[in-house]
């Protein structure tokens, strides 16, 4: 099984845009990584996002170009400052490939939880590190992507 943790991408500042969704390049760097993916044969069962406008819009593309079947949830704990130790148990149960749309501090904090070791993964905007379950309970990173 695959685990990929996703950092939504460039968003807009909210005197902009109250709701902070993708600014226009967030949206295009967003969209050519999912074409690189797609190259890359990269797809998922399960795509699961915060609430914000901007995970749930990079969820949307990455779903489109990548998984147009696969299953898209807006879920709880997933939200900057939740606690990534609570999403631990619904992780273990999965059984498919999964797309988690995140955002910082969460993401950093749930991949030190996954892998022993992690060090310092940098999630800038659009940020996709793939972890491999490799037993029951434990992950190791398979690969890192970024937008260009």
């Amino acid at each position: 099984m695959k685990l990929m943790l996703m950092r939504h991408g460039q968003a807009a500042s909210s005197d902009i845009d109250p709701a902070q969704g993708l600014t226009d390049a967030g949206r295009q760097a967003i969209d050519n990584l999912a074409e690189r993916l797609h190259l890359r044969g990269v797809t998922f069962g399960c795509a699961y996002h915060s609430d914000k406008t901007r995970a749930r819009q990079t969820a949307e593309i990455m779903c489109a170009r990548l998984a147009p079947d696969a299953t898209r949830l807006e879920i709880e704990g997933l939200r900057p400052n939740d606690d990534p130790a609570m999403l631990l148990p619904q992780i273990r149960s999965w059984n498919e490939d999964v797309l988690i749309v995140g955002h910082l501090p969460f993401l950093p904090a749930l991949l030190g939880k996954l892998v022993f070791n992690a060090g310092y993964t940098e999630f800038l905007p659009g940020t996709v590190v793939c972890l491999l379950r490799v037993e029951s309970v434990n992950w190791q990173i398979s690969w890192i992507e970024r937008p260009a």
